[in-house]
Parts: structure tokens; sequence; C-alpha cells
């Protein structure tokens, strides 16, 4: 944290140096009207200056605060209505499906001492999340160090993320082979989490430092009310039926879990939400 703040301070000290509205070669620096900006992760950047200062440190590397919370994989654009008000949009989508493979002894050689190493199921594992925000930026400033502060809106839908994933198995074998071979009575078909909708109203504050003509490096500071629903969970489960001890067919089944509600009002960035802005 202190090399953030020494990071923060060095450019202040550079924003009172070095207050030209325009560059040398007359391009202009701060945004204006009309202007379209493309905001993102400023982390890599920092990474690369704070370890450039620490490069007598044993070639260990700088640490930062982070990205916000939630947030590290959000891209923010930005309208200029006029030079100090700012509508900016947010946008995430994100998803993953990962596929493991089992092997294991051939159910349908059951009788046969000598089995081979066979493929038994394929394993899925599943999400995705998108969020869509909507909000108004003020600016305050005249140099380089300009502050803004504004309020958003955020809504998220998700089926999960990568710590609670939905899981869908595909059985190379039938369900009798399987059963002869020992493998139970039921087999699970899949488990799905409730679908999730979540609403946020945040506010913000925050700095930016124009180092070049439309390019600015900042950190931003939060803090927001969010509400998430999550509908029931439910698992499909194929069980074996039998008449007389013999196999009788199968028989599917699907039983719902809990559903859970939250409600959050927490400071989301404290640490500080590092940033990269280019204008155009």
């Amino acid at each position: 944290m202190k090399k953030v703040l020494l990071f923060m301070c060095t450019v202040s000290i550079c924003a009172l140096g070095f207050s030209q509205m325009t560059s040398k070669n007359g391009h202009t620096i701060l945004p204006e009207a009309g202007d379209w900006v493309l905001q993102t992760n400023g982390n890599l950047l920092v990474d690369m200056a704070m370890n450039v200062s620490d490069i007598m440190n044993s070639g260990q590397n700088a640490a930062h605060p982070g990205y916000v919370t939630d947030m590290e994989n959000v891209i923010v654009l930005k309208y200029f209505n006029s030079d100090d008000f700012a509508t900016r949009y947010k946008i995430s989508l994100e998803s993953s499906s990962e596929t493991n493979k089992i092997y294991g002894d051939d159910h349908s050689q059951w009788e046969d001492d000598d089995q081979d190493n066979v493929l038994l199921r394929k394993e899925t594992e599943s999400w995705w999340s998108l969020k869509l925000g909507y909000g108004h930026e003020y600016r305050r400033g005249h140099n380089r160090l300009q502050g803004y502060y504004g309020w958003e809106a955020i809504m998220g839908l998700n089926t999960g993320d990568a710590d609670n994933v939905n899981t869908k198995n595909s059985y190379e074998f039938s369900y009798e082979d399987m059963w002869n071979d020992g493998e139970g009575t039921s087999f699970i078909e899949s488990e799905k989490n409730g679908f999730g909708v979540s609403l946020e109203a945040r506010t913000f504050v925050g700095v930016e430092y124009f180092a070049a003509p439309k390019i600015s490096i900042g950190a931003e500071f939060g803090w927001g009310l969010e509400m998430e629903m999550n509908g029931r969970s439910s698992t499909t489960t194929t069980s074996v039926q039998f008449d007389d001890g013999d196999f009788d067919g199968t028989e599917e089944t699907e039983s719902l879990g809990d559903s859970d509600n939250s409600l959050k009002f927490d400071v989301d960035t404290f640490g500080g939400a590092l940033t990269i802005a280019f204008h155009f």
C-alpha cells in the first residue's frame, strides 16, 4: 500500500509541473465533448512502473491494491456529453465450459476378469455471467490531474461462477451394465444452480492523471448497495428399477434445492481500482 501511495504522490507532483492543456504537437490533452472513452484494468501498467522502481529488490514483484471486486473483467465505455459530464456504460460477459473424461474398467465385461481401462463418462462443468451498467460521471479540475464522481446502476444475470458450477454427466455404458457391475442403483445426470439476478446502485469517486494526450491512468473508489436473488437449484437423477431382483428399466427424477436472497451495502473498492483510459 505504501508503494501505491508513493506512486499516486508522484503522479500529483508531475501534474503540478505539467499543467499545459496541449502537447508540444498541439494535441488536446484533456477529454472534450463528443469524446468516446475505453477504460479497463490498469494493473498491468502499474505493475511495470512499480517493478522498475523495485529493480534492485532481489527480483521481487511490487504489489498493487487490485481492481474492483468482481469487476476485473468489466469494460467501461464513456461518452462525454460535455467537457465535464460523461455517460458511463459497463459490460461484462463471461462463460466457461470444461469437460472431464473419467476412465475405468469396462462395465460391459462385468463377468470377465480381463477388463480394459476405457472411457466411462464425460463430466461437463459450465457457467456464464452477464453484467450491464449505466451511470453518470461528473468531473472537476483544470489541469492534467482530474477528479470525478458520480453514480451508476448495474444489473447482473448468471448461472453460477468459477466456484459454483453446473454439472452434467454423459454415461458411455447402459444403466443395466453399470448396475450389474456394482456401480450402484442411482446415477446423477445433472446438478444445476438456480438462475441468479443482481441489482446494484453504486456511487463512486476517483482521480485521473493524463500522462499523454487523451490517455489517462487513475484510481477509483466506490460504495454500493446490492440485492442478489438466486432461484432454486436442481438435481436430476436416474434410478434403476427392479422386478424380483432383476433389472426392470429406469426412472428419472428431479429434486429441488434451496434458493437464497441477500442485501449488501459495502465499500466495494476500499483498496482502490487502478484504471487506464483511452479517449478518442
